[in-house]
This record gives structure tokens, C-alpha cells and sequence, in this order.
């Protein structure tokens, strides 16, 4: 028996030696050419991450997976990573990511339409402190702390605020050659009632336009109202130093709002069935649908709008300049979706940091998408042949991370950064800046909440139904839904906070 399990057991081994031996030589010999050099180079390739970044505003695929590309030639040589770009991004869109699992890593956060404290409690968004320490040094020393404070929840650093307007006044842009036709004049201040009687005049000059578009089914209200992170329980005046928190949705600022917007649709001054639009408003100004719309307003503003509309923008104020915690923490966060945290940070840090990459994300290819109008004191306008009406990529500076690295477009001030930051200092601060909302204790009242905003909002920010039908019935649900539970909560925490921060 022994003698013959050896030669079976030999036998067996030759049959696995030999087997082995043709299966080695098969794998060899797909890279027989292959230096170790480019073995080495190959395995890198395999390893190497994607990372993918979500940001706002329209953009073509194509458009964005050329620029990807270019970034991705410097991120491979700096921080051993590819860059995946997904542009034209809402708000479905991203919570759909961030709830499904679906790889992301780096995102915009909507600080109007999604909720840092909400992501945070949710787990959808990676906490930074440790990432900052190994990662994101360069952009962290150029980060102020009462910034930092602005993205922080329990304690923990959620998020990377940009370095944009971090102040906004409130009021109205236009089409300036209609403006100045029907003889508005936009350099005073203006109320709800006087801005109706310009609107009535472009109206009566231009029956076929639309004094005031929506965007995209969304209108900013002119309102210096404090969100405190999700607008259920808010300051409704940053101009004041009132820390008491009312809803919103019951404030006799909000009423007066949406009043003047359902009459002003009556009277056929706002576009018809203006929370179902899905266009921007820069494309009903561009191809002359509409005259304008609410909007915040800042430092080089009226240049950036022009860009963005392809006509010229002009402004006029309803409401004076302030600072809250939303206009902040308007931050790039990483998803927990992530599959590499490390990779993200590091990408982020270099978008903050690197004028080069920067100007990539922010305002696409040299030669393609801008041109150089002076090199030396880097200002650029779009490439030949293009423009805001056939751009297939979208300039929206602010939207990034730091835009005060990126080129100064033509037409906007040379010291237009500069400038921005003086816009910043002299806002009027609310005294809830820095304050940042953790609605933990009350998720199920938040989304509840958020269920009874989502159905009325648009349609009374817009004008779509009347106010004195729907706002009853929103403000009956929002109480049902636990509304005054979250307005004591918040106000518990932001007691705690004024007290800690005297």
C-alpha cells in the first residue's frame, strides 16, 4: 500500500507541477516585453484612486471629463490620485448618493438645502479633526477659527468653508438695458411696493417678458432672516441683535413675502407656474423670458451675474449686508460614502491650495473654455467662440473652495478679492454667527418638519397658491409634525452657546 500511494502521490505532483508550469507560462507570456519598470508602473495604475467630486451648476459630461482629465495629470504626480467630476448636481441627486452607498467622496453641501448638522447626525458625512491634522495643514493655516466654528458639530469639524463671500445683502437683479429703458433706478434702496412699480413698467414696455423668474422652481427670499442651519426655528432679523427663535413659516416677514408674491403672479408679473420651471434664471434672462429675480448680492456681484446671464446685470438692495453661520459654512465635505477619507482630504487640501488646479476646477481649459486677456495680472475671458449662452461649462467661482486663487475675470475689479474681503468685515454679524445646530435629539421631528416644508414651500415662495389658504394649513402641520419641540431645542442650544461666547 505504501509503495503504491508514493507513486500515486508522485504521480499526482507531476500532474500539478505541470499544470502549474503551463499556467505560469500562460500569465508570462501576455507580458513577456515588460520591463520591471513598466511591471512597477502597471501595478501603480491598478492602484491608483478615483476621486470623485460632486459640485453644483451646469456642465457638460464632456466638458467635465476633459477637465478631469487635465487634473488628473497633476493630482497623479502630487498626491497619487484621479480625479472623477460630476457637475449639474441637485439636491435629489446628492441625497440619493448619500443615503445609497453610491461612491462619492468630496460634495458642495447646499447650506439652503441641506443641513451640516443633519448630515453629521446621519452619518453621511466624515468628521475631519485627524484628516485636517495628517492632510490638510496648508489649507488649515489659512482657515480662521471663528470660520472653523462655523462648520463644527459636537465639537467635531464637519466641513471645509469657502473662501468666498461670507456676507450677502438682499435684493433683486435685472436686466440693465431694460432698466435703464423703462427708467428704473437701481441705486437706492428699495421696498416691496416700489419695486412693484418698476415691475409694472417693464411689464406695460415688455408684455411678452416676465418681470421676475424663478430658478429652477426655487426663488431666494429677500429676507435678513438667520436660518440657524435648516430654517425650522429661525432668527428672523440678522439686522437685530434679537437672539428669540420663531418660525419662520408664522413671522409677519415671511406673510408679507409671500403675499406680495402671489399678488405680483396674479397681476402677471412672475412667470405662471413658476415652482415647476426647471431653468436657471440666467437662462430666462439670456434668452429673454424674464427680467429677474430675488437674489443675494455681494461683493463683484453685478460682474459675475453679467458673465452668467451674457447680458448686463445690475442690482438694486432690499435689505442691507449681513453675516450668519450658513453663509459660512457654505463648506466641501467628504462623504462617508468614501472608500478612501485620506485621498479626499488630500484632494481637497489641493484644491484649496493650488492656483493651478483651482483655476482647472473653477474655470475649465485654457484655450477651450477661457483665454488669457492678461497674463501678468491674470485676468482672462471666455475662449474665442465662446460665451454664457454656448459654454459648456458654467463659471461659478464661489462654488468652490477657494476661489480667491482662481484668475480675476474680465470685467469683474481687478482687486475684486481684496475688495470681497473688505465686503466681509463690514457686514452687520448676526449674534447667532457661529452658532452651529445639532438637531440629534430631534431627527424625527426635523425630517418630519422637512416633509411639511417640502410640500408648500415652492409653491408660496414662488406665488403658485394663495397664502391665506396654504399658510394656515403649513403652519397647522408643521405644529402637528413637533415644530415647537425643535424651536425649544434650538433655543436651548443657542442660550448655551450665547452663554459660552460672551
Amino acid at each position: 500500500m505504501k509503495t503504491i500511494f508514493g507513486k500515486k502521490t508522485a504521480a499526482l505532483l507531476l500532474i500539478v507541477t505541470m499544470i502549474t508550469a503551463a499556467l505560469a507560462g500562460c500569465s508570462s507570456s501576455g507580458n513577456k516585453n515588460s520591463t520591471p519598470d513598466e511591471k512597477q508602473t502597471q501595478g501603480k495604475e491598478e492602484d491608483t484612486y478615483t476621486v470623485t467630486i460632486y459640485a453644483p451648476y451646469a456642465a457638460t459630461t464632456e466638458e467635465c471629463d476633459a477637465i478631469a482629465a487635465k487634473v488628473s495629470e497633476i493630482t497623479k504626480k502630487l498626491i497619487g490620485c484621479d480625479v472623477e467630476l460630476v457637475r449639474n448636481v441637485t439636491k435629489e441627486q446628492l441625497n440619493l448618493a448619500l443615503t445609497s452607498g453610491e461612491k462619492l467622496d468630496l460634495f458642495y453641501a447646499f447650506p439652503w438645502e441641506v443641513s451640516l448638522s443633519s448630515m453629521a447626525s446621519s452619518n453621511q458625512i466624515v468628521a475631519m479633526d485627524d484628516l485636517l491634522k495628517q492632510y490638510g495643514t496648508d489649507m488649515q493655516s489659512t482657515i480662521s477659527e471663528d470660520d472653523f466654528k462655523c462648520v463644527t458639530v459636537g465639537g467635531k469639524v464637519y466641513g471645509i468653508p469657502m473662501n468666498k463671500d461670507k456676507a450677502q445683502a438682499r435684493g433683486f437683479l435685472m436686466d440693465k438695458a431694460i432698466a435703464d429703458e423703462v427708467g428704473i433706478d437701481y441705486s437706492v434702496k428699495k421696498t416691496y411696493d416700489e419695486l412693484e412699480a418698476d415691475l409694472q413698467k417693464v411689464k406695460d414696455a415688455h408684455p411678452d417678458i416676465w418681470p421676475i423668474v424663478a430658478n429652477a422652481g426655487t426663488m431666494m427670499r429677500p429676507l435678513p432672516v438667520d436660518t440657524l442651519g435648516d430654517s425650522l426655528g429661525v432668527l428672523e432679523n440678522a439686522l437685530s441683535d434679537s437672539t428669540k427663535i420663531v418660525n419662520l413659516y408664522d413671522s409677519q416677514s415671511y406673510k408679507d413675502y409671500v403675499s406680495h408674491m402671489y399678488k405680483w403672479a396674479q397681476n402677471g408679473l412672475m412667470m405662471p407656474d413658476a415652482a415647476n420651471t426647471t431653468e436657471s434664471y440666467d437662462a430666462l434672462i439670456h434668452s429673454g423670458v424674464g427680467f429677474g429675480t430675488f437674489t443675494p448680492i455681494k461683493a463683484g456681484f453685478e460682474a459675475e451675474e453679467t458673465r452668467k446671464c451674457g447680458k448686463d446685470i445690475v442690482s438694486v438692495t432690499m435689505y442691507d449686508s449681513h453675516s450668519i453661520t450658513t453663509m459660512v459654512n457654505a463648506a466641501w465635505c467628504i462623504a462617508n460614502n468614501s472608500k478612501k477619507p485620506d485621498k479626499a482630504m488630500q484632494m481637497l487640501n489641493l484644491i484649496y491650495t493650488n492656483p493651478e488646479v483651482a483655476n482647472l476646477l473653477a474655470n475649465g481649459i485654457e484655450g477651450k473654455n477661457y483665454k488669457y486677456v492678461d497674463k501678468e495680472k491674470n485676468i482672462i475671458s471666455y475662449a474665442d467662440g465662446v460665451d454664457a449662452s454656448n459654454t459648456g461649462y458654467s463659471v461659478v467661482g464661489w462654488a468652490w473652495p477657494n476661489e480667491q486663487i482662481t484668475s480675476v475675470w474680465q470685467g469683474d475689479d481687478p482687486d475684486v478679492w481684496t475688495k470681497l474681503g473688505e465686503f466681509n468685515k463690514s457686514a452687520k454679524a448676526s449674534p447667532a454667527k457661529g452658532f452651529v445646530w445639532d438637531n440629534s435629539n430631534v431627527l424625527n421631528e426635523v425630517t418630519a418638519c422637512q416633509n411639511v416644508v417640502s410640500k408648500y414651500e415652492a409653491s408660496l415662495d414662488c406665488g403658485s397658491v394663495s397664502p391665506d389658504d396654504a399658510l394656515p394649513k403649513m403652519n397647522d402641520e408643521l405644529k402637528a409634525a413637533g415644530l415647537d419641540k425643535i424651536i425649544q431645542e434650538k433655543q436651548k442650544q443657542l442660550d448655551a452657546w450665547l452663554a459660552d461666547n460672551k
